[in-house]
């Protein structure tokens, strides 16, 4: 209902401004354009059309993280262009698509990467009243494994938490410090990191940024998200802020991803030299 009401209100505020496909295919610095027969107000958080924002907010800081740059605290990605997912299910596709963007790789679009990766699909054939649509648990959205295939399949090199997830119950990391570490390392090399966790009750992103606060306390730490799904914070902007500690201990997805994917899920991936 929430999500209907939204659509209906983005609707009203741009029915003049929009053609058949309601996708004008316009250009911002920081995003990532639609393909034009994309109808991006459809559904996904494309639909939202920056309904939520909010310039004289009280509660969220706007800054320009695309033109953001790296200091003695700061370690970011700079012109890192975020894209806004057209279904509700794709978050995975287009937290694969800003890194391909990231590298420089144009050629694929959210929904061809959607179904390259499978994604939402009914992967064993149960699905009586959807014919084709997932129904269960490890089919929702998409899974780290089906991630991992589609950058095999396009030739990339790949690492992630299934084969790195080697301590006790598939967790990658114990300690928040190797973590942090190992997230500045990766984003001192120019990678991002797609990660899999509890936000919206399971959602990908891209972390592309840190800040350490220019203390050794972990609790003051920040992450600096791509985020497909940025409908929330007063500004829909593609980038996404949370406390490092908090999304240490809640890197978990006990509902959409496989129960053998469900902690610490993250994915590197980078062109072949």
């Amino acid at each position: 209902m929430r999500k209907s009401l939204i659509l209906l209100l983005s609707t009203v505020l741009t029915l003049g401004g929009v053609g058949c496909s309601n996708n004008d295919s316009k250009t911002i610095d920081n995003k990532i354009p639609y393909p034009k027969s994309y109808d991006i107000l459809e559904s996904g958080a494309s639909s939202y059309n920056n309904i939520g924002d909010n310039e004289k907010s009280t509660y969220f800081t706007s800054v320009d993280y695309y033109n953001l740059k790296s200091n003695d605290t700061l370690t970011i990605l700079e012109k890192f262009k975020t894209y806004q997912q057209t279904k509700e299910y794709s978050c995975g596709p287009s937290a694969a698509l800003m890194v391909l963007n990231h590298f420089g790789e144009t050629g694929y679009e959210e929904l061809q990467i959607a179904d390259m990766m499978d994604c939402h699909k009914d992967l064993n054939g149960n699905n009586t009243e959807v014919q084709g649509v997932a129904n269960e648990r490890g089919e929702y959205g998409t899974s780290t494994d089906r991630m991992v295939q589609f950058f095999e399949a396009i030739n990339w090199d790949v690492t992630s938490s299934l084969t790195e997830g080697t301590l006790e119950g598939g967790y990658t990391f114990q300690d928040p410090i190797e973590f942090r570490d190992w997230v500045i390392d990766n984003l001192k090399n120019n990678t991002p990191i797609m990660v899999e966790w509890i936000d919206w009750s399971g959602h990908w992103q891209d972390i592309i940024g840190y800040d350490t606060m220019g203390t050794d306390n972990f609790g003051d730490d920040v992450i600096i998200f791509a985020d497909s799904y940025d409908t929330s914070d007063h500004k829909q902007d593609g980038y996404y802020i949370y406390p490092a500690e908090r999304f240490f201990y809640m890197w978990l997805d006990n509902s959409v991803l496989p129960e053998d994917q469900s902690v610490q899920q993250w994915l590197i991936a980078k062109p072949k030299q």
